[in-house]
């Protein structure tokens, strides 16, 4: 009902008609009567994508063309931009972990 209310007040704004009837609370309060009165169904719980859910996403994705690899880059990026610095950067005794490297920092071949 939000989305129907939305496109109404976008077409009074492009008619150039007044739009402050919809910032009136009476209406929100009517509409949280309305949601009330017909139970909403309730929302799924979303939980925050951790670690191994992003490792198990990655592993479905295939890996073909360029427009795979910007889906990939899409989301491993955001995860990274949270990292601490002290999680993408290493010290010298740090590269004697051998093969094991890669899979504890992030190299070239990880972006």
């Amino acid at each position: 009902m939000k989305l129907y209310l939305i496109g109404i007040k976008s077409y009074q704004l492009g008619l150039g008609i007044d739009c402050t009837a919809f910032s009136d609370p009476r209406l929100e309060r009517t509409l949280q009567g309305i949601k009330r009165y017909h139970n909403e169904p309730a929302r799924r719980t979303k939980t925050p994508l951790t670690g191994p859910h992003l490792l198990s996403l990655l592993n479905h994705l295939r890996i073909h063309d360029y427009n795979d690899t910007v889906t990939r880059a899409a989301f491993t990026l955001p995860v990274a931009g949270f990292l601490q610095v002290g999680e993408f950067t290493y010290r010298a005794l740090d590269l004697q972990m051998g093969p094991a490297f890669p899979n504890w920092f992030l190299t070239k071949s990880s972006i």
